[in-house]
Order: C-alpha cells, then structure tokens, then sequence
C-alpha cells in the first residue's frame, strides 16, 4: 500500500468515525429534546385533568409537582401503589416516546455496524498484508534453494509492490550474475585445459631434446638439438606472457595509457619491427596515410596487436600487406590488408577465439595471437573485425580496427 493509498484509507476511517459522533451529538440531543417535549405534554395533560377537578388547588399542584421534593414523590409512590402502579409496569401510550425508541434502536445497530465494518475491513488488510509477507517469505526461500523461475513481478504502485519488484529485479541480477560466474568458470577451466594442451607439445619435446642430449653426440648435432630447445622454450615463454597479459587485461588490472599518437610514426614502427622477416619471406609492407592522422591509443599495446596481425599475415604466404590509416570525427581506423592465403568462411567467426586454430594454421601456432589482439583493442573502447576471401588466385584478408576518440562508444 503506497502513501497515497495510506492516506485515503486513513481519510476514510476519519470520516467514519466523525460520521458516528455527530450522529450520536445528534441522536442524544435529538431524544433529549422529544423527551422533554413529550414530558412537558404529558405533565400539562395531568395537570389540566386535576386542575378542571379542583381549581381553587392550581397553584398548590404547580408547586408540588415542579418543586418535587422528597416527601412530596413518597406521597405520590404511596398514591400509584395503592392502585397496583409502579416504575416498571407503568405504560405511557405515547407516540414521541415510540418514534424516540426505535430511534435508539436504529442508532443503536448502525453503531455496532459500523464498528463491526471497520474492524472486518481492518482485519482483511492486515490478514491481506501478512499473506503477502507469507508469499515474499516463500519466495525468499525459494531463491535461496536456487530456484529463479517464480515471475513476482507486479504493476501497482503499492509500497509492498514496490518491495517485491525491487526483490524481483536483485533476483534476476543474481540469477544473470551466477550464470555468468558458472560461465566464467567454464570458461576458466576451457583456459586451464587449453593451457595445458598447448604446454604439452614444447614440453615433451624438451623432454626428449634433454634425452637426446645425454647421449654422445657430434657438436653440431648437440647445437641443432639446443637450439630446437630454445624455439620451444621461447614459445612456452611467449605463451605464458601472452595468456598473463590476457587476464590482466580481462581483470582491468592491466590499464592501458591512451594518448594521442601519431598514426603514421606507429605503423612505421610496426613495419620496421618486420624488416628482417619480411626480406626472409620477400614480403613488403606498405603504409597509407597522408602523415598527420592522430589516434588515441595505448602505443606499446596498440603495436603489439598490430604485431600479431602482420606477423600472422607473413606467416601464411602475404608478399604485400597494406597498413592504411583514415581518420574522422568519431574514431581513426587503421586497415591491415594482405594478399595471403586467406581464411576458409567457417573459421571467420572464431578467428579471435581463445587457443582456436583455422584449418591453415601453422603447426607452431598456438591460437591465442588474435584474441590477445582483440582483448587490447577493446579494452581501448575500440572494435576490430575481419574479412576474408579464399580463392585459388587473388584471395585476400583485411583485418579493421577503430579506435573511438570518444571516452564511450555506443555499439
């Protein structure tokens, strides 16, 4: 019950109650007053009757019955009895006195109706309100055994409404939070497992390396030997940093420091991070972009991602990769385009999965470059996307990144 349904009730009560005052002012005056009357008429017909009788006694009679004293009303009990009349037997056939009666009556009934009313509606709100905290309880308890599929949901405005739609919305936030919470432990454990199976290969490989390396071996055996193990320990090593790095970034407790960064300066530095391996694979990298292009961006963190694309790009057999830069009033996207193998249209939709590995993936690839990429660019309020063409000639990979200037973005 709102404040507005509270004060109405109390309205209503008010009014009753001084309903039921005023008519018993009324009804105590009213029979007071026809009381009287009717007194006064009958008293006059007595004395009109004594006074035709003896008219020299007019005055004495007034006196007596007005001035009613004490030994004038034992004169008058001594008279009365003497006839067989008393206070009880009596009867006045009188028409005020009857109206006055049924009167009393009437009163009388509505009274007790009316207070019984009042206690019967009283009684129905309160009966309604500890019902009402009888379901809340029940639903509480049903939360709390984990059931969420009772709809408590209400559309009045009513106090108690209010409460319960308020129960009703932590429900559903609960509900939402521990699914979620399950998720993320699902998710947590598919990590540990995917973890696990990307640390096995470079172990049992070190393993067996470490064996080998025990038996008598020509030097340059050995040297080809160590440095197998140190590919694989540096891959374990780029894991381990890689996954780390993730999950600082999903806590928030890795906070990157956006500025505003020359956009020409950066993917310049992107491409002379690749000058040895793209002469190795004679592979080139050409930059578009009229030098004055800005964006907001963490610098260190923004190339790193760039990094894994491009390095991704030369990898599957680009010979031209074009980074270019457009700039305008909401965001700078930089476009990353190679000539490469491409990606198959099934695996374009898990590209930036977690430790997912397309069909063309490289047998060293560990799957978990591009959702490090994804991970940097969105906790930068940016977005990234892929598009691919597989052909046997011309196929082609772009991967699109925005980086809103604006604080928040809306998707």
């Amino acid at each position: 019950m709102n404040t507005k349904q509270k004060r109405n009730l109390y309205i209503y009560i008010t009014m009753l109650l001084v309903a039921i005052i005023l008519l018993t002012i009324f009804t105590i005056y009213y029979i007071q007053k026809n009381y009287k009357e009717s007194l006064y008429d009958y008293t006059n017909q007595v004395i009109a009757k004594i006074v035709e009788e003896y008219p020299e006694q007019e005055e004495k009679i007034i006196q007596d019955i007005f001035l009613n004293s004490q030994e004038s009303h034992e004169k008058v009990e001594d008279i009365l009895s003497k006839y067989g009349f008393n206070a009880e037997n009596i009867d006045i056939e009188n028409t005020q006195f009857e109206i006055i009666y049924k009167l009393i009556i009437l009163f009388s009934i509505f009274f007790i109706l009316a207070t019984l009313g009042v206690i019967c509606i009283y009684t129905i709100y309160i009966r309604k309100q500890n019902q009402k905290l009888k379901d809340l309880d029940a639903y509480c308890k049903e939360i709390l055994k984990g059931n969420y599929i009772i709809d408590l949901k209400e559309q009045d405005e009513s106090d108690f409404s209010k409460l319960k739609n308020d129960i009703y919305d932590m429900t559903i936030m609960l509900k939402e939070k521990n699914s979620l919470l399950e998720k993320n432990n699902k998710d947590i454990e598919k990590l540990i497992a995917d973890i696990s199976h990307q640390l096995k290969t470079p172990l049992t490989s070190l393993n067996l390396i470490n064996d080998i390396l025990y038996t008598d071996l020509p030097e340059e055996k050995k040297k080809e030997f160590l440095d197998s193990s140190q590919k694989e320990l540096e891959k374990i090593n780029w894991l381990i940093k890689t996954v780390l790095n993730i999950a600082k970034l999903d806590s928030k407790t890795l906070i990157l420091d956006k500025k505003n960064e020359n956009a020409y300066h950066l993917c310049l530095e992107v491409k002379n991070n690749f000058k040895a391996m793209c002469e190795i694979n004679d592979a080139d990298i050409e930059i578009v972009s009229n030098k004055e292009e800005t964006i907001n961006c963490d610098k260190k963190w923004t190339i790193e991602a760039m990094n894994n694309i491009v390095k991704n790009a030369i990898e599957h057999g680009a010979k031209t990769i074009t980074i270019k830069i457009e700039e305008n009033t909401m965001y700078t996207k930089i476009s990353i385009k190679d000539d490469g193998e491409g990606i198959d249209k099934e695996d374009l939709g898990h590209i930036f999965d977690r430790f997912y590995k397309a069909k063309n993936s490289k047998e060293s690839s560990l799957g978990i470059g591009l959702a490090f990429c994804k991970s940097i660019i969105r906790n930068q309020d940016g977005d990234i996307r892929v598009k691919s063409s597989k052909k046997e000639k011309d196929s082609w990979t772009e991967f699109v990144i925005k980086l809103y200037k604006l604080q928040e973005r809306h998707e």
